[in-house]
């Protein structure tokens, strides 16, 4: 019998597909070991977001070949879909699989070692907490400095009787918390030939299934919030009170030159709509620094738009430029110490909005989903997606009132209260 470990770089969405692959591995009867551990196989799911992400990739890769030189090394996902040629150079890879076959990988493999097995259905057993599950794949939107599009392809949405299956699922084993991801989940069901599904209804069919506590969304982009979208979500009683809208720069120039379709003014107004319906609601974004021809005046725009909009966190990413995008090819790069300082003083902010946003709810009790022991203490999140730590006895997977006392190190310390 031959035994399979994965490694995943990159988003929740990569992750979502080696889970997925591996239970393909486990069907056709290969044993699944940790990527650490000597494996006949070892799968490395690459990102190409930014050159760091195909770097990265690439490590992994070498790690897999001194472990065990003999062993089958198969990368595929986005780096072996946008640049096979550099992947089939390193030594010890034997396959480079693109992510318009990463659904037929573990058949791929098994047919290049003549394996053959009866398949046999595996159903997801582990107990989580939380699980993601890939409603779409794919962008259409073409952002100046992005690859994902030529390395996902155009979006695709799964249909919803399926999603709904994998998230009773999900639920059937002890999942709580159930997140939608995707490459751009708001365009879930706009490929559809029929009017099969929209975004709110696979909300509102997932937010029905008895035992889910808890749904929260993955990233959005501005242009979908409205008054009908929040609202459509305020009456969903299982919907954590997290948003995570997509900003990247609060220069519109800079937006501009980012192919980004809205403005910070657009911005603005889909905070506030959210603000409206739910005031307790955690905002958080993706900044870019750095990027070609932002200027010093560009960059003091982004940090004061940041700053208004209270943001609980911050993900903050020096600009890389990824061959194939139009930004790469811009006039006006930034030099790599302004990349460095603009992403320090955007960190410092992030940090600053954090204590802010977390200093508000000292003294308040919120209910939090438990997943791990960290530290002597139990670690879980707020709907708010506050990290939080209590004191207690084997608290995974439980939902407790926990009253916050104080914050250290942008995280939330606090006593379960008692019922």
């Amino acid at each position: 019998m031959y035994s399979v470990a994965a490694s995943t770089l990159g988003c929740k969405v990569n992750q979502y597909d080696t889970e997925a692959i591996l239970r393909d591995f486990a069907a056709l009867g290969f044993t699944v070991c940790n990527f650490k551990e000597i494996a006949d196989v070892y799968l490395i799911n690459t990102c190409t977001v930014t050159n760091i992400s195909d770097k990265k990739s690439r490590q992994m890769i070498n790690t897999a070949y001194k472990s065990n030189p003999n062993a089958l090394i198969v990368a595929y996902g986005c780096y072996a879909q946008v640049n096979p040629d550099a992947l089939k150079k390193i030594e010890g890879v034997s396959m480079v699989i693109g992510t318009e076959d990463k659904e037929r990988v573990a058949d791929m493999v098994a047919a290049q070692l003549h394996f053959s097995s009866s398949k046999t259905e595996v159903a997801t057993t582990t107990k989580r907490t939380r699980a993601y599950l890939k409603i779409q794949d794919g962008c259409d939107q073409f952002c100046s400095y992005c690859i994902v599009p030529y390395a996902r392809g155009i979006p695709k949405s799964r249909h919803l009787a399926e999603l709904v299956s994998e998230a009773s699922e999900l639920v059937k084993n002890g999942c709580k918390e159930i997140v939608l991801t995707g490459i751009q989940i708001a365009s879930y069901g706009k490929d559809f030939t029929t009017n099969e599904s929209h975004l709110i209804n696979l909300i509102n069919q997932i937010s029905a299934l008895p035992g889910l506590e808890r749904l929260r969304l993955g990233s959005l982009d501005p242009t979908t919030i409205n008054d009908s979208f929040v609202q459509a979500l305020k009456n969903t009683d299982i919907f954590c009170e997290h948003f995570h809208l997509s900003l990247q720069s609060g220069s519109d120039r800079v937006l501009e030159k980012m192919n980004r379709k809205y403005t910070t003014e657009e911005y603005e107004i889909a905070v506030d709509t959210i603000g409206k319906s739910f005031p307790e609601a955690s905002l958080t974004t993706d900044i870019i620094v750095g990027f070609p021809g932002e200027s010093f005046d560009d960059f003091d725009k982004s940090l004061a738009f940041v700053e208004r909009m209270r943001f609980m966190n911050l993900h903050v990413f020096p600009y890389s430029p990824k061959k194939g995008t139009k930004a790469a090819e811009m006039p006006n790069q930034i030099s790599e110490n302004i990349k460095k300082q603009r992403s320090e003083a955007m960190r410092n902010l992030s940090d600053k909005l954090s204590q802010k946003f977390y200093l508000k709810y000292i003294g308040k009790t919120l209910p939090v989903l438990f997943e791990s022991e960290a530290n002597g203490y139990w670690e879980g999140h707020s709907s708010q997606y506050m990290l939080v730590r209590a004191k207690g006895q084997n608290l995974t997977n439980k939902i407790l009132p926990v009253n916050l006392t104080h914050i250290q190190n942008n995280i939330a310390y606090g006593e379960i209260r008692k019922e």
